[in-house]
């Protein structure tokens, strides 16, 4: 029992570990979509004082103007570099969560491989149940992403709980 009982500690504590991180950065994420929403209400306060001046000025020299809005503006550029700089955070951070949940993959698919060794050593599983356990434990592996895919068109709606279901049979 030495085996299995080891087998499901480690298990648990790879299931911890990842969720721990996978909630980390979900509230990083979610503190960077804070912060660029509160750039985006900035920038608009910013246009608005723009225009806000412009129509000032027109309204009382009655001529085109030349008005001085070089800090606003200057302002406005570095809101839109801090936005940018902002997403391509959140990306690399989403990129993370990816590569998190593919070494997931990648861990389980270790340790079911270890399991099968572990019988096949044994003589408790033949050679052809060995191929066949292990052929099915791959196709998770290297569906990995379509798996993502499907789980994400679950997410949005964009299928039913029974069509995620049946894609994600056929792809695993």
């Amino acid at each position: 029992m030495g085996f299995i009982d080891d087998l499901i500690n480690v298990t648990i504590e790879s299931i911890s570990r990842a969720a721990t991180s996978a909630f980390s950065t979900a509230v990083k994420v979610n503190n960077i979509k804070t912060e660029l929403e509160e750039i985006k209400i900035e920038i608009d306060v910013s246009y608005k004082q723009v225009g806000k001046m412009y129509v000032e000025f027109i309204s009382e020299a009655q001529e085109m103007p030349e008005i001085d809005v070089k800090d606003i503006v200057k302002l406005i550029e570095n809101k839109i570099e801090l936005e940018a700089e902002l997403l391509k955070l959140e990306n690399k951070l989403k990129d993370e969560v990816i590569l998190q949940e593919k070494e997931k993959f990648e861990d389980e698919f270790k340790r079911q491989k270890e399991a099968l060794d572990e019988a096949k050593k044994l003589d408790v599983i033949t050679e052809d149940e060995y191929n066949l356990k292990l052929q099915e434990y791959s196709k998770k592996l290297e569906n990995f992403q379509a798996i993502r895919n499907v789980k994400k068109q679950h997410e949005l709606g964009i299928i039913s709980y029974e069509e995620l279901q049946t894609k994600l049979h056929d792809l695993t």
